[in-house]
Order: C-alpha cells, then sequence, then structure tokens
C-alpha cells in the first residue's frame, strides 16, 4: 500500500473538488466483443463467470487510478485489490464472497469455484460488511441484455472509493457475442481517460484469453 502525497498529486484540484460532492461518482458502460471466451466456453469447457472474472480484475488492476482508494490516512494506492462478488442462491436471494487475487487463472477460478459452493452451502448466513477496501465490488445480470446500471453506495467516502462492477447477458449478433459491461468510480480519484483504459485493456484480454487460460 503507499500513501498519496496529496500536495504534490498532479490530481490534488481534481481531488479536492469531486472530494465536495455528496456522491462523487459516475458509470461508464459499454459493450464487451466476448466471442473468443465463449468460443473456450463451447470447446473447452470455460466457466465463463470464472474467467470474465478473472479478466475483469487483470484489467481493473492494470490501471493504477483504479486501484486507489480513501482511507482514513488519506488516499492510498494498493498493489492487487481482490474480487467482492456476489452469487446467487436458490431462493432468489444472493451472497457476498471475496477472493484472494492471484496472477495464475487457474488457481483463482478455483478458488471463486471453492468461494461459489461454499455460499451456497451456507445459504447467505454470511455478514455482508467488513473492513477491507482494498477491493472491487462485482455483480453480475446474466438474464437481462442492459443499457446501463447505478448501484447504492453507503454514505462512506471510504466506500464511495470502492468501484463497483456489472456485466449483462451476453446476446449474439452476426456471429459474435456482446454484452453490456459497466463501470462506477469516484470522480474524486477516477477521471474518464483511465477508465476508458480500462474497457480497452479488458477487451485486449479478452482478445487474447485463448493463451491466457491454455492448460
Amino acid at each position: 500500500m503507499k500513501i498519496i502525497d496529496i500536495d504534490s498529486w498532479e490530481r490534488k484540484k481534481s481531488y479536492l473538488w469531486f472530494s465536495t460532492f455528496s456522491d462523487p461518482t459516475y458509470v461508464l458502460t459499454a459493450r464487451l466483443d466476448v466471442t473468443p471466451l465463449i468460443k473456450l466456453k463451447r470447446e473447452k469447457g470455460l466457466k465463463f463467470y470464472e474467467a470474465m472474472l478473472y479478466l475483469a480484475v487483470k484489467g481493473l488492476n492494470s490501471v493504477p487510478a483504479l486501484r486507489l482508494r480513501v482511507e482514513e490516512e488519506g488516499v492510498v494506492e494498493y498493489e492487487s485489490p481482490i474480487p467482492s462478488f456476489t452469487v446467487a442462491l436458490e431462493d432468489g436471494l444472493f451472497d457476498i464472497c471475496n477472493v484472494p487475487w492471484t496472477e495464475d487463472p487457474h488457481a483463482f477460478m478455483s478458488a471463486v469455484r471453492e468461494e461459489i459452493e461454499a455460499a451456497k452451502l451456507r445459504g447467505g448466513n454470511k455478514d455482508f460488511g467488513d473492513e477491507r477496501s482494498d477491493k472491487y465490488y462485482f455483480s453480475c445480470l446474466p438474464w437481462l441484455d442492459f443499457d446501463t446500471m447505478t448501484n447504492p453506495i453507503p454514505d462512506s467516502v471510504n466506500s464511495l472509493s470502492i468501484p463497483r462492477i456489472c456485466w449483462g447477458k451476453y446476446v449474439e449478433k452476426d456471429g459474435r457475442y456482446t454484452m453490456s459491461y459497466s463501470v462506477q468510480v469516484s470522480h474524486a480519484l477516477v477521471d474518464g481517460r483511465p477508465l476508458c483504459d480500462v474497457f480497452a485493456n479488458t477487451q485486449k484480454l479478452i482478445d487474447d484469453c485463448e493463451q491466457i487460460f491454455k492448460s
């Protein structure tokens, strides 16, 4: 964890300005072409959700601005925030799981699989809240191809600084599969250019997924 020196930070003016807002967050939604992932899913049995979660975290972590958080000691930059993701349960409710980040895609996907099974066994009997902020909040709406979405956020400067990500149902058109991908961030920490870099980097990772997930 690295503490940012606000006085010498190039974003000082923007940070202080947007920090006066009660809700400085904004949402950007764009379509990702996930055809390469669908190909691997069909040909090699790759689990789409586990694979997409890996690529999403890797894409987010590739941009320093997305690793910034507001803590008691000020703005800090984490090395590798982890995913905190929702799991749909049989009763129609959901649970929240956290898994450690690792660059090893197969180890990561195995950990995700284990956490999902554990969540289903405990039936949602887990406290949603924890004190960690070195994470990303993920949700998924595989039933709907949406245009955009927003997230409820607690009245907390710390929580406002945590990015929230959601993707929707992938749909086919002219032989290609695309899906909506939505990221909500605090403008106090993340401007439009670095957020666009997240989308570009994530798409590049999807394009290269056959190499990334090779056995």
